[in-house]
């Protein structure tokens, strides 16, 4: 079944911290436009914000460039299995005799379906390229934070510091906050991977039915795949339908329905 919600290209003008041959670091005039990568592509509240935010930072004097948006489901397995890998190997540190760049990633990579890349709905960036003019080493990504919250991107660690881990990750969740302040990140950021078809395993007519309910504003607990009572007692109260009109819709998987849930947008 066609997902509820698409992608979108972003802003042109926007760049990925990638030039030829997939260098970084080099002249901003040899960087590649995000818009012409496969990862180059969310929502479109989310691309909206992102193109508010590199205007925020254009008119501070900083360089923005973007070294991860969205991702499939075969990228992130990839990448998860990378994470694993330097797990089952005891988390070597990088550079030491035991880490193999090739197969490993030092880093926390989500499962499949449950990152907001999969959604279109956050962004990687490239710190050290932002260099704000007159602004000390140690402020530059406190001056983006300001200006990231601005444009209604959230920081996923909890103090700016540029030697954390996932210090460079923002996320955008619009209309899935009231999802995130139910529910938490984890199955927030499901809620918008299912939206857009990329939520791994698990993802079925029901749970993409559960993801629009939760968006749409209705407490029924987690996304489960199971829609039972509340789901069903929700759905016929967002669409005004009978319990059998409710019973005749799931057990045919009618996504007509998605359709109409996706027009509503609770909190």
């Amino acid at each position: 079944m066609k997902p509820p919600f698409t992608l979108s290209r972003v802003d042109p003008t926007i760049a990925s911290s990638y030039g030829e041959r997939g260098a970084t670091g080099g002249p901003r005039a040899a960087c590649t436009p995000l818009y012409k990568l496969g990862m180059g592509v969310l929502v479109d509240g989310a691309r909206q914000s992102l193109s508010n935010l590199a205007g925020l930072v254009a008119s501070e004097g900083g360089d923005f460039r973007v070294t991860s948006a969205h991702r499939d489901v075969n990228e992130q397995s990839a990448l998860r299995a990378r994470y694993d890998a330097w797990v089952a190997a005891g988390k070597p540190a990088r550079g030491s005799a035991s880490f193999d760049p090739a197969r490993m990633k030092a880093a926390f990579v989500a499962v499949p379906g449950r990152s907001n890349h999969n959604g279109g709905r956050a962004i990687d960036v490239d710190l050290a390229s932002l260099r704000f003019p007159n602004v000390a080493p140690d402020q530059q990504l406190d001056t983006f934070w300001r200006l990231a919250r601005l444009a209604g991107w959230e920081p996923i660690i909890a103090h700016p510091d540029e030697r954390a881990t996932e210090a460079w990750h923002f996320d955008w969740w619009g209309d899935l906050a009231g999802v995130r302040s139910r529910l938490g990140y984890e199955q927030a950021a499901w809620c918008g991977a299912l939206l857009v078809g990329h939520g791994g395993s698990g993802t079925s007519f029901a749970t993409v039915t559960q993801a629009l309910l939760q968006r749409a504003g209705h407490d029924i607990g987690k996304i489960d795949g199971a829609l039972g009572p509340r789901s069903r007692a929700a759905l016929g109260t967002a669409l005004g339908m009978t319990p059998a009109t409710v019973d005749g819709a799931i057990n045919g998987q009618d996504a007509s329905i998605w359709r109409a849930l996706a027009l509503l947008r609770g909190a």
